[in-house]
């Protein structure tokens, strides 16, 4: 049997003959065991860290307002353009086309039913997955429910349907996959499991809900329709998680994310492991090795942290500094600290116990000088006396249900003080805000004002401001954000701007003297490559062009995406 998120290769010698998609049914489709091996082939799919030797460890949120890399993001800039062919592999039915094989065949499986219901579970769960991942990039599609071959006409030259139709089909492929999936804690290995299946729901419901209700409208919207439907199936998914009451939120925040194993926390629903000594290359990453890794957290990022007291820190009587990083943790959110390298933080444990600790930013792999504590493992592998090769990636977190309940819930106007308390006020608690010491750390349905809120382009309550914010907090260079910004038609944030960086204090001028800042003394690393701020227009980039080629392949697919 294969470790499934290990990223594992089967050796088993179907697979090694035959393509995935074109397997003899005489030689399979028998056991449990047959839909086990076919699944396998779809975990490597998950996201994951970069192999060994790819170089830098791309950071999950890096090319948004809140992540910088050493480049410009295109999608934020709208540089991207139409594709004449798909050779780059944005628009591609590969993975699609094999789950939808899987789906029509496995139904032929004898075996314990309990058994047979996981694989098939996994199944369902997989082509919601793939699905997904197009339609962010595309809105309508064509959809596909079975496995078809090359010859069949009338579905190789189908139409696409509404977004709204697709977002149902993918909500549907995960019921049957909540259905049929074992919970988490009865699987002996690490597998898609019906929690994760109830989360991927909820996250799709959140994002089809808000999509439709922001941009209401425009181009992109659904006639019709304000997002309600999915926005209260968000909100039923994420509570039928959390009254399920099999994961809880790990004691410590950043302690989730510098870790090789994550197989007893019980916050995680969902993660990929590697076993770089035991398999090479593929099987290990660079995240320690490579730090820091191309990339900086943004200025804005940074401003996001609230102070100790629960308040913005416009508004806090706390003193709260963001021009020396030697001082910008003090009287901030704890998280901020588990996030982001500050003097005197540790960068190496030898063997030997004796320590390192970072002195300056490397601001030419980190261009905003704000470097990332966040998934940093200090400590040798003592069998290398090097970094570990093995970080492990989080792919799904209970801590995400919480923020998706309460995005939810004030999307549809609904929001108690019991639902905040459920919670925001659970992140924040496990944070190490005091409630105590400090009432106001507590969210309430109390007004809050802010003068430095975002503007996302579109008027909010403050609760959901506070929970928007509370989500770019919590799950910070997670891999959330670009997502959020299309979804909250957030265009209004970044258009015509640019992100910046640290304040270019004396500790930065020393280690990189003569870098661009702005009139107020922050680092301005895009001044020369976006000279005019980010070029995203709005009535067009929202959405991927299909390429040309398909649109010759296939006229059906016609209209092409808005603005192109």
């Amino acid at each position: 049997m294969c470790s499934t998120l290990i990223l594992v290769s089967c050796s088993n010698d179907i697979l090694d003959r035959t393509p995935l998609d074109e397997i003899s049914e005489p030689e399979f489709w028998k056991t449990t065991s047959d839909l086990e091996l076919y699944a396998n082939s779809f975990y490597n799919k998950l996201p994951g860290w970069s192999g060994v030797g790819f170089g830098s460890a791309q950071m999950p949120d890096v090319g948004t307002d809140l992540g910088l890399g050493t480049g410009v993001s295109s999608r934020l800039d709208g540089s991207q353009g139409i594709p004449n062919s798909n050779s780059n592999s944005l628009w591609s039915w590969d993975e699609v086309r094999q789950a939808n094989y899987f789906v029509s065949n496995m139904d032929k499986a004898v075996g314990l039913e309990v058994e047979v219901n996981q694989y098939k579970g996994e199944g369902y769960f997989f082509r919601a997955y793939f699905y997904y991942d197009l339609f962010k990039k595309y809105g309508d599609l064509p959809i596909y429910d079975a496995y078809f071959d090359n010859l069949n006409t009338d579905e190789l030259y189908k139409a696409r349907s509404p977004r709204n139709e697709v977002a149902d089909f993918i909500l549907a492929d995960l019921d049957k996959a909540i259905a049929l999936l074992k919970p988490k804690g009865d699987l002996a290995m690490p597998r898609i499991n019906k929690e994760a299946a109830q989360l991927f729901k909820a996250t799709i419901a959140l994002y089809e809900g808000t999509w439709e209700k922001y941009h209401n409208g425009t181009a992109f919207g659904v006639a019709g329709s304000d997002g309600t439907v999915y926005l209260q199936q968000a909100a039923d998914a994420a509570k039928a998680l959390i009254d399920g009451g099999t994961r809880a939120l790990n004691p410590s925040y950043g302690g989730m994310f510098n870790q090789t194993n994550l197989s007893t926390n019980s916050e995680i629903i969902l993660w990929k492991e590697y076993d770089f000594a035991s398999l090479g290359n593929s099987f290990g990453n660079d995240a320690q090795v490579t730090w820091p890794n191309n990339f900086s957290y943004s200025l804005e990022s940074i401003r996001s942290y609230l102070a100790l007291d629960g308040l913005p820190t416009a508004v806090s009587t706390l003193t709260t500094d963001d021009k020396e990083l030697a001082n910008i943790e003090t009287n901030r959110d704890p998280r901020l600290a588990e996030t982001l390298m500050v003097p005197g933080d540790v960068t190496v444990i030898n063997v030997d116990g004796s320590m390192l600790f970072w002195e300056e930013p490397t601001v030419g792999q980190s261009v905003g000088a704000y470097e990332s504590q966040k998934y940093r493992i200090t400590t040798l592998d003592p069998s290398t006396n090097n970094y570990s090769r093995n970080t492990a990636k989080i792919i799904m977190r209970y801590g995400e249900a919480l923020l998706i309940y309460a995005e939810a819930k004030a999307e549809l106007g609904t929001i108690t003080q019991a639902d905040l308390d459920i919670s925001i006020n659970k992140l924040r608690e496990r944070a190490g805000f005091d409630f105590v010491a400090n009432p106001t750390a507590k969210l309430t349905l109390a007004p809050v004002t802010d003068p430095n809120w975002p503007d996302y382009g579109h008027n909010i309550s403050s609760v959901l401001q506070e929970i928007r914010r509370e989500r770019a907090v919590e799950l910070m260079n997670e891999g959330f954000r670009l997502d959020d910004l299309m979804r909250w038609g957030a265009h209004k944030l970044f258009v015509a701007k640019r992100p910046k960086g640290a304040y270019y204090e004396t500790l930065i001028v020393d280690v990189a003297p003569n870098l661009d800042s702005d009139a107020d003394g922050y680092l301005d690393p895009y001044a020369i490559e976006l000279a005019d701020g980010y070029g995203f227009n709005p009535d067009r980039d929202y959405l991927l062009a299909i390429p040309a080629e398909e649109l010759v392949l296939n006229p059906n697919l016609e209209p092409q995406n808005p603005g192109w």
